[in-house]
């Protein structure tokens, strides 16, 4: 799986490396935001054919978000692009023998979201996107089924949160020091394709929905 993670790491780095670049821009502040966020993916259970569940644990996600504010002031559009991705495999709870054991996965979603209060302290909003799934499956134990690379997929996202107006500064740090900072949290279902999970299963699509809070960036 280090492969996997490599590829969501750097895709990571390239995400951040494009939106600290347009900070440097001399655009008119406030005007954009970049959400650094940390928290759980949970899959809800996949029905076999041939009987039973695959049941997956929950699973570390980290995430990255850029919004531009496009028009309104109390009631605000924006465009963005989420990043998110599970560094620690997504685990099958005690796998049989014939069903891959852990996946590891990163989604990359397009998205417009209407913010609700945006001069208040709590500000709710609600978001809507579609883009890019990635799983990588690791192989089932047996051996008798090729798992490889299959597992890319669009996706759908529908997602909720609340805002805060800005909270810190961290006044010590370069390229921060002079930047409002808030706190975002949020509950997103990324719905995709299924990774291969080496059987056959009752439905080609599953929920992968994240819980996260961290950081709200604005400039």
């Amino acid at each position: 799986m280090y492969g996997s993670r490599m590829h969501a790491i750097l895709l990571g780095t390239a995400f951040l490396t494009a939106t600290a670049a347009l900070a440097q821009t001399g655009e008119a502040p406030r005007k954009n935001e970049i959400g650094l966020v940390v928290g759980a993916t949970e899959t809800p259970s996949i029905g076999r054919i041939a009987g039973g569940e695959i049941n997956l644990n929950s699973s570390i996600a980290l995430g990255a978000e850029y919004d531009r504010h496009i028009f309104g002031k109390h009631t605000t559009l924006s465009v963005g692009v989420d990043f998110l991705a599970s560094p620690a495999d997504v685990k099958v709870s005690y796998p049989p023998p014939d069903v891959s054991p852990e996946y590891a996965s990163l989604f990359l979603t397009p998205h417009i979201k209407v913010k609700f209060n945006s001069t208040r302290t709590l500000q709710p909003w609600l978001s809507f996107g579609g883009g890019y799934a990635d799983f990588a499956p690791a192989a089932p134990k047996n051996g008798d089924v090729n798992v490889k690379g299959q597992g890319n997929s669009g996706t759908l996202e529908f997602g909720g949160g609340v805002d805060t107006r800005p909270l810190i500064q961290f006044k010590g740090v370069p390229l921060l020091k002079n930047l409002p900072i808030g706190g975002r949290f949020e509950v997103r279902d990324f719905y995709s394709g299924q990774p291969h999970y080496g059987v056959e299963t009752r439905g080609n699509f599953q929920n992968n929905v994240a819980f996260t809070g961290g950081l709200l960036i604005r400039f």
